[in-house]
C-alpha cells in the first residue's frame, strides 16, 4: 500500500466544512494511505535540497459548484532533518500580526501556519518542534499532540511526499530522458498518476481524480536553488518550550 503526503497542515475553510465535503476529504485521506506502499527504490544520488510544494484539492457538490482549496509549503531537507514552512502572503501575516499580541502565546489556533523542524535518529525516532519566531520559541510536539500541528507521523511521505520503499514491487508505466517515472495507479474509485524522482529523491507529481469526476487532488513538487544554510541553522538564541504549556 503506498501512502503520500496529505498536506495535512491545511485548515479548510467554512466551505468545506459542510458533512458532504467532509466525506469527501475523508476518502482522499484514505487515497493518500492506498497510494504508499509503491515507490522506487531510493536513490543513492543527494537528495533535492529545498522543494516548493503546491497542493490543491476540490470537489463538485450536487449544486453543481466547485469547491476548491490551494495552499503551499517550502521543504528543506537533510537526509534526516526536514523543515515544513507554510507560504502566507505578506498582508495575511500582517493581519495576523496585529491581532496576535504576544506571538504563540495561548492561541492555540494560530500553530497552524508555524514553521515545523522534524528530525529523526538512528533509530527512526521523530523530535519534532514547532518554531515560534515571533517569541523566539522552539516549541516541542510530543507524539499525541502531532495532529494539532499538522503532523501525521509519517516520516518518509513528509520528507518525499511519497513513500520510496512503496514503489519496490511497481514497474513504472514510463520513464521520460531525464530518468522521472511515472506509475499509473487504480485505487478505489480513483485513478492516480504519480511522477518520481529517483535522483532528487521527491514526488514530483501526484494527480489523483474520481473516476466520476466530481473530485481530485493535486501535488506538485518543484525543486528550489539550494539555501546556503538551512532555516535551522538560526536557531541558536530560541528558548525551548514544551507545547503542552500553550493549552491552558
Amino acid at each position: 500500500m503506498l501512502r503520500v503526503s496529505k498536506g495535512g497542515r491545511f485548515r479548510p475553510p467554512f466551505f468545506m466544512e459542510k458533512e458532504n465535503v467532509s466525506k469527501v476529504i475523508n476518502r482522499m485521506g484514505c487515497l493518500a494511505v492506498a497510494l504508499v506502499l509503491m515507490m522506487p527504490p531510493v536513490a543513492s544520488a543527494e537528495p533535492v535540497e529545498a522543494l516548493r510544494v503546491e497542493y490543491q484539492q476540490w470537489q463538485i457538490g450536487r449544486d453543481g459548484v466547485r469547491q476548491q482549496m490551494d495552499y503551499a509549503e517550502t521543504l528543506y531537507r537533510e537526509e534526516n532533518a526536514l523543515w515544513i514552512e507554510r507560504e502566507i502572503p505578506e498582508a495575511a501575516e500582517r493581519e495576523h500580526d496585529q491581532h496576535a499580541h504576544g506571538g504563540l502565546g495561548h492561541k492555540h489556533a494560530d500553530v497552524v501556519g508555524a514553521p515545523l523542524w522534524i528530525r529523526r535518529d538512528g533509530q527512526g525516532n521523530l523530535d519534532v518542534k514547532l518554531v515560534d519566531r515571533h517569541e523566539k520559541r522552539l516549541i516541542d510536539i510530543a507524539r499525541p499532540y502531532y495532529g494539532n500541528v499538522g503532523f501525521d507521523g509519517h516520516w518518509a511521505e513528509s520528507w518525499a511526499l511519497a513513500d520510496p520503499r512503496a514503489l519496490e514491487s511497481l514497474k513504472p508505466a514510463s520513464t521520460d530522458e531525464n530518468g522521472r517515472e511515472t506509475y499509473q495507479l487504480e485505487r478505489g474509485d480513483h485513478s492516480i498518476t504519480l511522477v518520481w524522482d529517483p535522483t532528487g529523491r521527491y514526488a514530483v507529481s501526484i494527480i489523483a481524480q474520481g473516476r466520476q469526476g466530481l473530485s481530485g487532488r493535486t501535488i506538485r513538487a518543484t525543486p528550489l536553488a539550494a539555501p546556503d544554510n538551512m532555516p535551522w541553522d538560526d536557531l541558536g538564541d530560541y528558548r525551548d518550550r514544551d507545547y503542552s504549556d500553550l493549552l491552558d
